[in-house]
């Protein structure tokens, strides 16, 4: 599937509004300060199918230095979850959280990440934690309806946004901590 480069800046224009923000879209990788005083640099737009849009989320997790939050509904992805494998063995902090009542169909994720220690809980407070965010670095976001799953990637019609902002971040990983204070292990 094929996207011209107008539809994809209405795209961005859209989801940057959802995420209250405003973005120029000029050039592919572009800044902007919007009226809320957040400076945001767009890394990646994706969707999915037909690209392996997953690639993209592995190689950010590869890049990651210091910490990856994870805060998502469904994760089956064993592409996603091998690179966390990974971030939390060069002595990255990971951490994720997922939503309770996906408990059973995100259950080999949730083996493959306790296997290699790393802190998992499991947010039961909403109807849906129906999140699908990760922060790397407190400076990179990815979001947007993809799931981080094997259907997401193959399947189903999907987006995500990969944004550099160390004030988004900070907003996000404030958020994140609020659920993470009430999830369970």
């Amino acid at each position: 599937m094929r996207f011209s480069i107008s539809t994809m800046k209405k795209f961005v224009i859209l989801s940057a509004l959802w995420l209250g923000v405003s973005v120029a879209l000029a050039t592919p990788t572009v800044a902007s300060q919007a009226s809320t005083g957040i400076q945001v640099e767009v890394l990646g737009v994706y969707f999915t199918p037909p690209t392996d849009a997953a690639a993209a989320i592995v190689q950010a997790i590869d890049g990651s230095e210091h910490e990856v939050l994870v805060q998502a509904y469904g994760f089956t992805h064993n592409a996603i979850a091998q690179a966390l494998v990974r971030a939390h063995q060069r002595g990255v902090a990971v951490r994720v959280l997922l939503d309770k009542k996906s408990q059973t169909s995100n259950g080999y994720v949730m083996g493959v990440l306790a296997h290699a220690q790393i802190e998992l809980r499991q947010d039961g407070k909403h109807a849906i934690a129906h999140n699908k965010v990760m922060v790397i670095d407190e400076a990179i976001v990815i979001t947007g309806s993809f799931n981080f799953t094997n259907s997401a990637a193959s399947r189903n019609a999907e987006n995500f946004l990969v944004l550099k902002s160390d004030e988004l971040a900070q907003k996000y990983k404030l958020q994140w901590q609020n659920h993470w204070a009430h999830g369970v292990e």
